[in-house]
């Protein structure tokens, strides 16, 4: 399976939407991480394909409380079982529409099963349960586990495009599938949003194809 998008960098750094995330227990340093940023407003648009000549601006979303830096890699499965995904991304200026080389282009999700890499495995279908994060700094939970799959970071090429391979991700309460990503030109941070699939799609997978069917949709 492949998947493309374009990605839109304004020239002072995308101007942003808020994004909707979830809470976690009650008895987590998350507890505001409900609707932080809410904006009902926000819409999400169909990806242009590499070919395609069409500029949109990418709207900031919320980073997330499981934001690990990653390591250099395009390969980012390592032990992770799932239905194999060949992510392009295409990153450009806006409003010239041109291609930004060695952009820092990092990405995070979960697996098929709902678990980020660093955090306890059964936090995915589990979130009312009596798992307690701690130690937030800067917005992100302090990693309780050496595991960094589905985490890694490349360098846009003369084109701007970048690719990784992973898995389709999965989900977990209360999130709809997406995939995180984070973009540096220099040192200096870009954007920072969140992509996600449509629902058909994704739910034909979810349906069918193990592990994923341990949960469906």
């Amino acid at each position: 399976m492949k998947t493309r998008r374009k990605f839109l960098i304004g020239t002072l750094g995308a101007l942003g939407l808020g994004a909707v995330w979830a809470w976690m227990n009650k008895n987590s340093v998350l507890r505001w991480f409900i609707l932080k940023n809410k904006n009902s407003d926000l819409s999400i648009t169909h990806a242009p394909a590499l070919e395609d000549n069409i500029c949109v601006l990418t709207s900031k979303q919320a980073e997330g409380p499981f934001f690990i830096n990653s390591a250099m890699r395009q390969d980012i499965r390592e032990d992770r079982q799932g239905k194999t995904m060949h992510l392009n991304l295409q990153i450009l200026r806006y409003p010239e529409c041109t291609p930004i080389p060695n952009a820092k282009v990092e990405i995070w999700h979960c697996d098929a099963e709902g678990k980020y890499s660093g955090y306890p495995e059964e936090l995915a279908h589990n979130i009312y349960g009596t798992i307690k994060l701690t130690g937030m700094k800067d917005g992100n939970v302090k990693p309780m586990t050496e595991a960094r799959y589905l985490r890694g970071m490349q360098p846009s090429d003369e084109n701007g495009n970048v690719k990784f391979i992973t898995v389709f991700p999965g989900w977990y309460d209360p999130r709809t599938p997406h995939i995180h990503i984070k973009i540096l030109i220099g040192d200096k941070e870009q954007l920072t949003s969140q992509f996600y699939f449509e629902t058909e799609f994704q739910d034909k997978i979810f349906m069918s194809t193990a592990p994923y069917s341990t949960y469906g949709k």
